[in-house]
């Protein structure tokens, strides 16, 4: 049957509806290869998602909802995600904050660690300064061995000397004995012993012979440390001494080093994506080809730019997918993944 004229207009009409909405849609500087994965609709402001990687290659992301955490995962590569579901775990108020009416769940990092043990940080933050000055946090956690699919009971890591432990906002690195060692936003790194509930400091002291706070600590494949602040040290001897990284593309200025993210990839090169302060447009990437010692401060690679990326002050994360590609997670009217090739990045 030969359509009427009408219809023939109005699928005409469809159809350029369509071609427009896509070209408005889409960053006219976008390549074909640059378009985001929508993870959920859900989280915004400054605080970021995390994401990492089991062995199978499930891809498990973690990121704040409505004073809970929300997890996603996907099981081929980041072409799709399932529905995110709350974490049950970070519903809980620790027993060791009042219930108060004013509170937040502050997502830290979801990692994976030896075993294929997953475990994701946050805080517990109870806010009652108008009634009588209390303020409080609780650093917590929560595992899981099956790949994200379901979660331990919470723990708490801490308090020491009935103080409470700062935040956790990059990632959870395994050290020797089952310890984790973790960089505190604004205080000493510590390392904790889940198994007895030690946390006793880590000893960071730069060459200025100053006890810096870390954003994060990274091992290469060559068993250096990385430690980013608001300098950069690096050790050869696993943190019994430590020198002052000159030259460090993402050096930081008011934010402490904490919109920005170092990926040890598996070659050995190391990369740091980040962005800039509240107005932040696209995400990047630079990275160093001799194990931290140098970066390659004049190719910066700048994607999305056109893309206002929440930024302040904890920017994307990224991590490597496969042999030949990373992938991106960040806030962007909702919780978005880029898959970028690494040659595009660190080349």
């Amino acid at each position: 049957m030969t359509p009427s004229p009408a219809l023939r207009f109005f699928s005409l009409t469809a159809a350029l509806g369509g071609c427009l909405l896509a070209l408005v849609t889409q960053s006219p500087h976008l390549r074909a290869a640059d378009q985001p994965v929508a993870i959920s609709t859900g989280g915004g402001g400054h605080i970021h998602p995390s994401i990492a990687q089991t062995k199978d290659g499930t891809l498990i992301v973690v990121y704040k909802g409505a004073n809970v955490l929300m997890c996603s995962r996907s099981k081929d590569g980041g072409k799709t995600w399932e529905t995110p579901v709350v974490i049950p775990a970070s519903t809980k108020r620790p027993d060791v904050i009042r219930e108060v009416q004013k509170y937040e769940v502050y997502p830290g990092t979801v990692d994976v660690l030896p075993g294929d043990k997953v475990v994701v940080t946050w805080n517990y933050i109870a806010d009652d300064k108008a009634k009588d000055g209390y303020y409080e946090r609780a650093l917590l956690y929560t595992t899981s061995t099956d790949q994200g699919r379901t979660w331990s009971a919470q723990g708490l890591i801490g308090p020491v000397d009935g103080k409470h432990l700062g935040a956790v906002r990059h990632n959870v690195l395994a050290w020797g004995n089952g310890q984790w060692l973790l960089p505190l936003r604004g205080a000493a790194p510590r390392l904790y012993n889940p198994k007895t509930g030690a946390v006793p400091v880590f000893p960071l002291v730069g060459p200025d012979g100053k006890a810096h706070a870390f954003q994060q600590i990274v091992r290469t494949p060559k068993g250096t440390l990385l430690a980013m602040g608001m300098v950069m040290l690096r050790s050869v001897d696993q943190g019994a001494t430590w020198k002052t990284v000159d030259g460090f593309r993402a050096v930081p200025d008011i934010d402490t080093a904490e919109g920005r993210y170092l990926t040890v990839l598996k070659d050995g090169r190391v990369l740091v994506t980040w962005g800039v302060n509240k107005e932040n447009r696209g995400l990047k990437y630079n990275f160093s080809a001799d194990d931290g010692v140098t970066w390659n401060n004049q190719n910066t690679v700048e994607l999305l730019p056109d893309v206002a990326i929440q930024a302040r002050y904890y920017s994307a994360r990224t991590i490597q997918i496969d042999d030949q590609h990373i992938g991106s997670v960040y806030l962007q009217g909702g919780v978005k993944f880029l898959k970028v090739k690494i040659d595009r990045v660190a080349k």
